[in-house]
């Protein structure tokens, strides 16, 4: 199939503007109940995010209302890079819709941009030789290697990361809109008498946590009639081996590091401890797929915070970035994606641990001589998660948090509040992180 043609099959309201109801992101956004719609961003941006998150959703969603606004229907351009492969094919891709659809200013969306081979030095091309004047763009793209680079120095398109759900947000949607602000936790006090206001509804927020740890945040998880994992698992797990694939990386050794990931999960671990009790034997190699687990937003690693700094060359803690994500891995490395009863404290500890990393710089661990151990520290602030019962003692530093099953008490600059009513003031109501 020709450019042009693939042009005009993803982009079928160039005909027909109603075209775009037939979609089938669209359909499922409007048959929804409640309905979850993104705030548009309205400027050039690049949205990362993993894969299933509901990046084409957004996408799509975003080209329905401008063309409800009465834009052009050429004017808006939609698609899907997978098929692309080096930055020649997608420099032709414009300049064919340039040249013969639209030579004016309008939106361009290109889904799934990154897998495609120095796509920025192509779209840095075409930002020089003018094809996005008066053009609003987005990107979106799986990986996030590009974060870590400038990636179209001197261009006004912005990056953001977008996420699955956070607990605020889906409980919001889900359950209730509570009224109570978004809170730093470096105002133990503070946090305290505002974590007591919300006791009336501890029982509700708990039962949505729990409905949280099995559905997860992404939307087609928590939109699903029973146990996401009995009709979704194939979709999630595939689409993280396909990425893995198209990067080149052996299914194998990766299927090896995700079931090491589990059997320690809420522990630390080191690169050597799993090379040693995979048959994958070097560590760099560990290192490598935990890497790009982490830059596919898989995974997230949490360093050792000591009196002189964070210290990268110890034991770290790797949870997944969302637990339906980890009952996918679960099932995959291990047959079977249920949640066991003991199994909770540790999921939970690390929906914890994914929550401050989204809304506050440099959480991580720290580890005292004699076995003693803080799951997560921010600065001077530690948090314990415990889930069942708390006290005050089970906290190793000075100042923080014991979380809970339902305990709420405050002593000093400690406090125990329940893990749920932590997970919502901590969270703020932004998709786009």
């Amino acid at each position: 199939m020709s450019l042009i043609s693939q042009m005009s099959f993803q982009n079928p309201w160039w005909a027909d503007k109603g075209k775009i109801y037939d979609d089938g992101h669209v359909r499922k956004v409007l048959s929804s109940n409640p309905r979850f719609l993104v705030p548009p961003i309205g400027e050039s941006s690049l949205i990362l995010g993993p894969r299933q998150v509901g990046k084409t959703t957004y996408l799509k969603v975003t080209i329905m209302n401008l063309l409800e606004r009465g834009v052009e229907p050429t004017k808006v351009f939609f698609f899907s890079c997978d098929a692309l492969k080096t930055k020649e094919d997608l420099v032709s891709l414009l300049s064919q819709y340039r040249s013969l659809i639209n030579s004016e200013g309008g939106f361009i969306f290109l889904d799934e941009v990154t897998f495609v081979e120095d796509w920025n030095v192509g779209l840095l091309h075409l930002f020089n030789a003018g094809y996005f004047r008066d053009t609003v763009v987005y990107v979106s793209g799986s990986a996030s290697v590009s974060l870590k680079k400038e990636t179209l120095p001197g261009r006004p398109i912005r990056k953001l990361v977008y996420y699955p759900l956070n607990f605020r947000v889906f409980f919001n949607t889900f359950y209730k809109r509570l009224n109570a602000p978004t809170l730093s936790p470096s105002d133990v006090k503070g946090f305290f008498n505002a974590s007591a206001k919300l006791a009336p509804y501890l029982s509700e927020l708990n039962r949505g946590l729990l409905d949280y740890v099995k559905r997860g945040g992404f939307l087609a998880t928590a939109y699903t009639d029973g146990d996401p994992l009995n009709s979704l698992y194939e979709v999630y797990k595939d689409a993280v081996l396909s990425d893995m694939a198209k990067l080149g990386k052996n299914e194998r050794a990766f299927r090896e590091v995700v079931e090491k990931v589990i059997d320690f999960y809420g522990s630390r671990v080191s690169e050597n401890t799993i090379a040693k009790e995979t048959g994958i034997g070097s560590h760099n190699t560990v290192a490598s797929y935990l890497s790009l687990a982490e830059d596919l937003f898989v995974l997230r690693a949490f360093y050792k915070v000591e009196d002189k700094g964070v210290n990268y060359r110890s034991f770290k803690k790797v949870y997944f970035t969302d637990p339906f994500i980890y009952r996918v891995m679960k099932r995959y490395t291990k047959g079977e994606g249920g949640i066991e009863e003991g199994e909770v404290p540790r999921v939970i500890e690390g929906v914890v641990g994914e929550h401050l990393a989204r809304e506050l710089s440099s959480v991580g661990y720290t580890f005292f001589k004699g076995g003693k151990e803080v799951d997560f520290v921010i600065g001077d602030i530690g948090v314990e998660v415990k889930w069942g019962r708390g006290d005050v003692r089970d906290l190793r530093t000075s100042k923080g948090y014991v979380l809970s099953l339902d305990d709420f008490r405050i002593e000093g600059g400690k406090a125990v509040v329940p893990v749920s009513v932590f997970l919502y003031l901590i969270s703020s109501e932004k998709v786009f992180y």
